[in-house]
């Protein structure tokens, strides 16, 4: 397989998830059983998905290939990819993976399209009327993975 850029190795994802989940975990065991080949897919997906935040401040490096590092928040610091943006990665991952059906990218498609609830037969949903979750990016719709970033988003409100 082809070098694929991320902030992650499977090897390092492999670790984390060790670290972090218990052996008989469904995200564990299922992690486990991949490939190396789709760990690296759902690895640089999710990477990818990162890559397409507002983060503030700018990259460490004009020529670097991806966000992190960044300034003005690793002055003085060693200039690597922050423990908590790697760990977001394999969060992401983590949750794309267990959403293999891709329920989640269907329920988004929906409500980008206008849809604010639906039925069939007992069973129901309902989306809310200002559609916010559909423009989300997956890496903010994995809860972990949004947590673990939030410290490095930009935040703002609308200027008249």
């Amino acid at each position: 397989m082809p070098e694929t850029l991320t902030y992650q190795t499977t090897a390092e994802a492999d670790a984390y998830v060790a670290a972090h989940y218990r052996t008989n975990s469904k995200a564990r065991t299922t992690w486990d059983a991949l490939s190396e080949e789709d760990k690296g897919i759902l690895l640089a997906n999710a990477c990818e998905s990162i890559e397409g935040l507002p983060f503030t401040g700018r990259k460490a490096q004009w020529q670097q290939p991806f966000a992190f590092p960044r300034l003005p928040q690793q002055y003085g610091r060693p200039q690597v990819v922050p423990d908590k943006v790697k760990a977001a990665q394999v969060e992401l991952a983590l949750w794309a993976m267990q959403d293999a059906d891709g329920e989640s990218a269907k329920r988004q498609e929906l409500q980008a399209q206008g849809v604010q609830s639906f039925s069939i037969g007992d069973l129901s949903e309902s989306y809310g009327t200002t559609g916010a979750a559909a423009s989300q990016p997956a890496a903010l719709l994995c809860l972990k993975s949004a947590a673990l970033l939030r410290g490095f988003l930009s935040g703002g409100y609308a200027v008249c």
